[in-house]
């Protein structure tokens, strides 16, 4: 694949999960040897190119999430602070957990509530965030394959977890309205 001022797709993928899970910039430039102008030249450019890619075809999305989660790609390989699924387990231990988070913030953004503060009440950014949705995505796929015979009955187990964690929020949420235009004075 082609490189663009230098950094290859992974590195690039590699380089927005880093930054993503607190990797300071100057830190990032170092490692690729850019200078800032120069990286954000790079960044527009495989944006642009990532799109184009997607259209072509999705697999380019399924493997930027896979290195923005796991940036240990390229120059980043042994070069990165960010944190394993494994690592990051417990603060979502198992699949209840993340589904709680999960729809606490959906259900919280759907009444006006930021919810990167409510990942950050549970002591997650948006990057740890990133990398445990890779891994529950993974094993909500291994759950939920309708090859195996149990297949129902964990589709059943999936959606009592999912209904529970939404109801709960949702009764959470009822008496708040969302206001998103109530501190703006004309």
């Amino acid at each position: 694949m082609e490189k663009i001022n230098g950094v290859s797709f992974e590195e690039y993928a590699a380089a927005c999960g880093n930054l993503a899970q607190g990797m300071p910039e100057e830190t990032l430039l170092q490692i690729l040897g850019l200078e800032k102008p120069v990286w954000d030249e790079t960044l527009d450019k495989w944006n642009v190119r990532l799109g184009d890619l997607m259209t072509e075809d999705m697999n380019y999305a399924t493997k930027y999430g896979e290195l923005f989660a796991n940036p240990k790609a390229g120059r980043f390989a042994g070069n990165t602070t960010a944190a394993t699924a494994e690592e990051l387990l417990h603060l979502a231990p198992d699949f209840e957990t993340y589904q709680k988070i999960f729809w606490h913030q959906s259900v919280a953004a759907e009444h006006g509530v930021d919810p990167v503060s409510v990942l950050e009440s549970y002591g997650i950014d948006i990057g740890k965030w990133g990398v445990l949705n890779m891994h529950y995505i993974s094993y909500q796929n291994n759950l939920l394959d309708h090859t195996k015979p149990d297949y129902a009955e964990k589709y059943e187990r999936f959606t009592q977890v999912q209904d529970k964690w939404r109801s709960h929020f949702e009764g959470h949420y009822a008496d708040q309205k969302s206001d998103l235009s109530g501190d703006i004075n004309f």
